[in-house]
């Protein structure tokens, strides 16, 4: 018998980690339920900050109003929850990320880094972004989830990038990954103070992006 050339296709990193969850949600009421806790939980979180959340068991019920044992069936702590939120921004953001660099017209490679930044500067303008990444309010599963995403997000750039070729002949996804790790830690400067982003800071961001690409372009 002839043996079969046909690959399978690796699963995406959100395919195969999960988040928060105990399990996941079969039927409509609890599917409800479960949608219900992490609405309230963002709300919290963007309001009284994470801590507060976290530190006690019982204030997330409340203000969900959900019983302990509908609670606990699917999370383990109100910390859960937040791992749970988080996964479901990455995941999310994965797919909208990959729309903008789809949506880019194509002509400059220079295109590529104002979507990836001009990207992370919206995402940072949102409230529970800026409590949960900025302040660095992560969990251990979520920053292993985030180096996930981030390898993802490097190899879907380096593909953008070799749409340029012969340029970029020499780029490698682990460039990709080292620029959106410095990119990372510098719009987390520029929102630490500043809820819309310290503009001069995200300007060198672009001049830094722009420099390094611009390096391994090959010319």
């Amino acid at each position: 018998m002839a043996r079969s050339t046909s690959r399978t296709t690796p699963a995406a990193w959100y395919e195969r980690l999960d988040g928060g969850l105990r399990k996941q949600p079969v039927q409509e009421r609890s599917r409800a339920m479960v949608e219900h806790v992490l609405k309230t939980a963002a709300e919290l979180v963007e309001n009284i900050g994470y801590e507060a959340v976290v530190g006690s068991p019982t204030l997330l019920l409340e203000k969900a109003g959900v019983s302990r044992g509908s609670f606990y069936a699917f999370f383990e702590t109100p910390e859960s929850v937040l791992d749970e939120l988080c996964y479901r921004q990455m995941r999310d953001a994965t797919a909208t990320f990959q729309q903008a660099l789809d949506d880019r017209p194509g002509r400059k490679w220079t295109e590529i880094v104002d979507v990836v930044l001009d990207y992370y500067t919206q995402e940072h303008r949102i409230p529970l972004i800026r409590e949960l990444w900025v302040r660095q309010n992560l969990t251990d599963r979520v920053r292993a989830l985030d180096e996930a995403c981030i390898e993802d997000w490097a190899g879907r750039i380096l593909e953008q990038f070799q749409r340029h070729a012969p340029r970029f002949g020499e780029l490698t996804q682990l460039h990709c990954s080292v620029a959106l790790h410095a990119l990372e830690r510098l719009v987390q400067f520029a929102f630490t103070d500043d809820e819309d982003g310290d503009p001069t800071v995200l300007d060198q961001a672009h001049f830094m992006l722009t420099q390094f690409f611009a390096g391994h372009s090959g010319r």
